[in-house]
This record gives C-alpha cells, sequence and structure tokens, in this order.
C-alpha cells in the first residue's frame, strides 16, 4: 500500500550503486555524529537542488520532521534503513528510492548493525546549509537553537 506522505518510486539495481570510494564529495561535515557528504549544491543547481549522502551510524536518523519549502527523495545505498510512514515503520531495500513531499511527516533511520549511506536529493536547494549550520551543535545541549535555526528554514520536529 502506498503513503501519501511518503511515495516508493522504483528501484536502483544494486549491482550499478557505486561504493564509498567511488563517489568523491565536493564539501563533507558532521551532524549529530553522522557524516554528511555533499555532491551538488545549490550554488552549483542554481538553487534547483541538493545531493547529499548521510552516512548514519547504527541506530541514528533524526526525529520525525517536516519542511515547508522542500521535497526529498531517498534512495537506500546499503542495507538497514527504515522510514516513519504513517506512523508506521517500513523498510527501505538498497537502490529502492521513496519520496516525501514538503509538509509531510518523516523520518528515516539506520535500523541495522553497522553505519549505512542513505543518498538524499532535496529540491528546491539549500538544505545542505541548514545541516551545515546545525551540524556543531548538540541536541542534548543546543535543543533551543537547533529549534531556532530550524524555524528560520520551515523545518518542525514533531516529537
Amino acid at each position: 500500500m502506498r503513503s501519501p506522505l511518503v511515495a516508493r518510486i522504483g528501484r536502483l539495481d544494486s549491482e550499478i550503486i557505486p561504493s564509498e570510494q567511488q563517489m568523491p564529495s565536493i564539501k563533507t561535515f558532521s551532524v549529530f555524529g553522522d557524516r554528511v557528504d555533499i555532491f551538488v549544491d545549490s550554488a552549483t543547481s542554481h538553487g534547483l537542488s541538493s545531493t547529499l549522502v548521510q552516512h548514519v551510524n547504527p541506530g541514528g536518523g533524526p526525529p520525525p520532521h517536516s519542511h515547508i519549502n522542500e521535497d526529498e527523495t531517498f534512495v537506500a545505498l546499503d542495507s538497514g534503513f527504515e522510514l516513519l510512514v504513517n506512523g508506521t515503520w517500513a523498510p527501505l531495500v538498497v537502490g529502492e528510492a521513496a519520496f516525501a513531499p514538503r509538509g509531510s511527516i518523516h523520518t528515516f533511520r539506520n535500523a541495522g548493525k553497522t553505519t549505512a549511506r542513505l543518498l538524499v536529493v532535496v529540491t528546491p536547494g539549500g538544505f545542505e546549509n541548514y545541516l551545515q549550520e546545525i551540524g556543531p551543535l548538540s541536541p542534548a545541549m543546543d535543543l533551543g537553537k537547533i529549534i531556532e535555526i530550524s524555524k528560520r528554514y520551515g523545518v518542525t520536529f514533531h516529537l
């Protein structure tokens, strides 16, 4: 059954998914302990999109959230990912793509035992600036600042 919030849009052949060594990024930083590699930033795409890979530690992933400005497409490059869809966790298998339209409450997590990669395409571009701004902050120590920055970028957490 397809969700109106997150639609599964297709699947890549797992044979063509590049290894980490085959994917050179233009910028790398950390967000809450997870590495983020930027491959296409908003400057390169003239504001149209951002493409990044998140290296998500076991158990990691953002809290449920929504965006007023961005749509996101997720592609699992490694196994272990689950998406929160209509309050239920559903697996996202390697090579499978899922679309989360702006306004939808969604999240992902790495339910596996090793760090796993998730390709994220965000439209329009600029979301990488938000991630870089909140990256150095600690949710335990800086939650108020994270929420303030998030509001500026149109991101709302649904805790």
